[in-house]
């Protein structure tokens, strides 16, 4: 019997060659874009799973209210992990992981046993941790083991670094300096990119002193993790925490006039379910997984509803043959049996073929993501998983009951008497429902195109957007991090050279650059008012060059001098000011301190207009407290991407140039990009003979923020195309299939007088308010998803027309096409010769 089904459904496949191929083709591209996106999903989803502890192992974030409200920060205090050990005994243990660059301005490492010569190298991504890191995580340990980090002078590589200074030869053991300091490495590990944790480099936090932080309640940039012992209740340690901090901080609450609170947050949801302030590194979206598995169903419900029209449509052509099968005895649930076996056929070879496109895509989707989602699968044994296997059968159980439940519940209707009398070829049975479904097509493209083109324009907008500061033909040198007493001497001799290059315009010093996320952070407010006035800040140190280099306006007031630079000693106090004095008796620097603000945070201060600010004087924290005066208020300038708002910065010239970062304006007319790199290259290790020579452009270096987005976006589109072309499959197997039914109707049109274009016309006009239905129904969820996204910018467009106008013109154009290929044939041809068909 199951033999017999299977031949009749093959029979009906090649018999139907175009619908066959055209249900095939859409299926398959429906199932690959389903597979490709559960790949990807599943890797999000396999964050941190690796992890032998990844149950037990907790976060710990803060977030403050009252005078210094924000959102919810990545980063705590670096006593919250050893107190909760103290104080609580479901707490086995705690790590703190802190960047590097909270005490190093920049990190170079020396091999001096190279046997062609020292290699130094500047290194991204070191961090500070405690000696428990290794054993509380389960990073795969190379060489080494999880007591790496205990030795005080130790240092821990990632796979990668390691091979970079040693090749192929064992790391541990050997020597580096660090900074000129001598560190010994004890363990090469190997950082899965399925780890929300990403670091090049550790050092032991014993280097900075034993039980470092452990009294520490300020300084909030630290990542606290713990691990909880076995059967140990996460919620009944989180009701605990209000008291510890209210045990430890409350004086500070008081004085400060604000509050704190913190919890548990398991290091399984921080890649998908976490977007903090300061996060580690850069995190996945559940947003965008959720988007993304609403595509795949949306591309595959179009692909079945192509299938179900389709066949559904050839239901005139087979009902002849559910006739004679029933005048022959066949009951309702045998011909509801064959139909299904049809669709078991088409979804078989759809399965395949699906299967073979995902294997020849996948590394383009990967290189268009920027992920290798399969070997991080491969390595977490994913497609060898039960859960994997069912996933796979079970869509293609849903596909086969999706489509061929309806198609075989109609055809199995068929009255025999009627059909055999081919009466039932005249009937409109079904027509409503085919013409249902290419409206939900229709409803479901517009929404992906005008997904598509929302995401275009907003791109579009925010890379060409003006920033506040000119980012073109900026080359941006690190400093060297190893400082002595010539280092202020090297600093000078290396700037005054590099202005002297014809190409240079321009050369400033600064703590920062834009696109940089800015370490320095404190209170600032008036100094007539109490702490209740302090607002959050950022501070930037720059020379006098730094805005003109930029071309970052003065509002008001004037730029910084030399003789402004940042005096950490007190100077010119007025006795007859009592707020110069803090509560603990230590004087507060005098009005020589002079410093500029922005825009953002003159508003945040209470000036209604830049110009108020002017000789105003501020308090703020940099280890102690300052008074601050005002020279000069500068533009808002976008200092991150434009998702992010202006923050309100604090700019001083310090007394000691100690640049991270040297920004240089090259003369665009005079620009040779390699050779200015290279003259400024060799200026630099004239300067700094030991140390390595880096560089970045910074428009390169400011558009890398909106990788992701871009990354989505281009993704977004991909699938949306894909969407379309599958539903014009479906539109042209219809169209030929309306066609053929109406072949003599042509004919009979064409003697009484209709001409090529009226046919083109009838056939066009149904399509035509098809198309008109589907987008008064997908506006209102245009609307609602344009709005939604947009609110994730702080700089965003407005809603645009071409959000709105294109995706309904683009349908019509492609059912005009449609309509225009299936037609045009028939309508051109000789009556006579279309009256012939029988």
């Amino acid at each position: 019997m199951i033999k017999s089904y299977l031949i009749v459904a093959w029979r009906n496949l090649l018999r139907n060659k175009i619908f066959s191929f055209i249900n095939i083709i859409g299926l398959a591209i429906g199932m690959a874009v389903v597979f490709m996106i559960y790949q990807y999903i599943q890797a999000e989803r396999s964050y941190d799973l690796f992890h032998a502890n990844a149950s037990r192992l907790y976060r710990v974030p803060i977030q403050y209210s009252g005078a210094l409200a924000a959102g919810p920060s990545a980063t705590n205090h670096p006593s919250i992990g050893p107190a909760m050990k103290a104080d609580f005994p479901e707490v086995e243990d705690f790590a703190r992981v802190m960047r590097g660059s909270q005490f190093f301005p920049a990190v170079t490492f020396t091999y001096e046993g190279d046997p062609k010569g020292p290699l130094t190298f500047n290194e991204e991504a070191v961090f500070f941790a405690d000696k428990s890191f290794l054993s509380m995580f389960s990073f795969p340990l190379l060489e080494g083991d999880t007591s790496a980090l205990s030795d005080m002078k130790s240092v821990v590589l990632r796979k990668e670094i390691a091979k970079k200074y040693f090749g192929n030869k064992p790391a541990v053991g050997n020597i580096l300096l660090l900074n000129r300091m001598p560190v010994k490495v004890t363990a090469v590990v190997e950082v899965p990119e399925n780890s929300h944790l990403q670091f090049n480099v550790l050092l032991s936090t014993s280097l900075l002193g034993p039980n470092w932080g452990y009294d520490e309640w300020a300084w909030p940039e630290f990542y606290n993790y713990v691990l909880l012992k076995p059967g140990a209740s996460p919620h009944a340690l989180e009701a605990k925490l209000p008291a510890l901090m209210e045990k430890h901080t409350a004086k500070i609450w008081e004085q400060y006039k604000f509050r704190s609170r913190i919890w548990l947050q398991p290091i399984t949801d921080i890649h998908l379910k976490s977007d903090y302030t300061l996060e580690q590194s850069a995190n996945g979206s559940e947003r965008t997984v959720y988007f993304l598995s609403l595509l795949g169903i949306f591309i595959l419900v179009i692909a079945w509803i192509n299938y179900i029209n389709l066949s559904t449509a050839k239901a005139l052509e087979r009902s002849k043959e559910v006739g004679l099968r029933k005048v022959s005895g066949a009951s309702r649930i045998q011909l509801m049996t064959q139909f299904f076996f049809d669709a078991f056929l088409v979804n078989i070879f759809s399965i395949v073929l699906a299967a073979i496109i995902t294997v020849i895509v996948t590394p383009y989707f990967e290189s268009l993501i920027g992920r290798n989602f399969s070997q991080t699968l491969m390595a977490s044994g994913t497609f060898y998983t039960p859960s994997f296997w069912a996933t796979v059968v079970l869509t293609l159980l849903v596909g086969i009951a999706v489509v061929g439940f309806y198609p075989a519940l109609v055809l199995s209707s068929f009255n025999p008497a009627v059909v055999l009398k081919g009466k039932f070829i005249k009937s409109g049975k079904g027509t409503a429902l085919r013409k249902g479904m290419v409206v939900f097509q229709y409803v479901l493209s517009m929404i992906l195109v005008a997904g598509m083109v929302t995401m275009s324009t907003q791109m579009n907008f925010m890379q060409k957007q003006d920033l506040g500061y000119d980012k073109e033909h900026m080359l941006v040198v690190r400093a060297s991090p190893i400082g002595d007493s010539t280092y202020g001497t090297r600093v000078n001799q290396f700037m005054n050279a590099v202005r002297q290059l014809p190409q240079v315009k321009q050369i400033a010093g600064s703590t920062e650059v834009p696109g940089h996320v800015i370490v320095e952070r404190n209170n600032v407010r008036r100094v007539t008012q109490d702490e209740s006035g302090n607002v959050g800040t950022f501070f930037i140190n720059t020379d006098e060059n730094f805005f003109s280099t930029y071309g970052i306006k003065i509002v008001a007031g004037r730029n910084l001098t030399e003789q402004d630079r940042f005096l950490y000693v007190p100077r010119d106090v007025d006795p007859s000011q009592p707020k110069l004095i803090t509560d603990d008796g230590y004087l507060i620097s005098g009005a020589s301190n002079r410093i500029m603000i922005n825009e953002a945070l003159a508003q945040s201060l209470g000036f209604k207009k830049p110009e108020d600010a002017i000789h105003e004087k501020v308090v703020f924290e940099q280890g102690r407290k300052f008074v601050g005066e005002i020279t000069a208020v500068i533009s808002n300038h976008n200092q991150l991407s434009l998702r992010e708002k202006y923050q309100p910065i604090i700019y001083y010239y310090p007394m000691y140039d100690f640049w991270p970062y040297f920004s240089i304006k090259i003369d665009a007319k005079e620009l040779e990009t390699s050779a200015m790199i290279s003259q400024v290259g060799k200026l630099f290790s004239d300067a700094f003979p030991n140390s390595a020579y880096e560089y970045f452009f910074l428009d390169d270096h400011f558009n890398n923020q909106y990788k992701n987005d871009v990354q989505f976006a281009s993704i977004f589109g991909v699938f949306t195309i894909l969407a379309i072309i599958i539903s014009s499959l479906g539109l042209l197997g219809l169209g030929i299939f309306s066609v053929s039914q109406r072949i003599k109707e042509i004919g009979i049109r064409r003697v009484l007088g209709s001409s090529v274009g009226g046919i083109l016309f009838l056939f066009s006009k149904d399509s035509f308010w098809l198309l008109v239905i589907a987008y008064g129904l997908s506006l209102p969820v245009t609307i609602l998803g344009i709005s939604k996204w947009l609110e994730n910018f702080a700089f965003r467009v407005g809603y645009e027309w071409q959000m709105f106008v294109f995706p309904p013109l683009l349908l019509l154009a492609i059912s005009l096409v449609t309509i225009v290929f299936v037609t045009v044939k028939s309508a051109a041809t000789s009556p006579a010769v279309l009256l012939k068909t029988e």
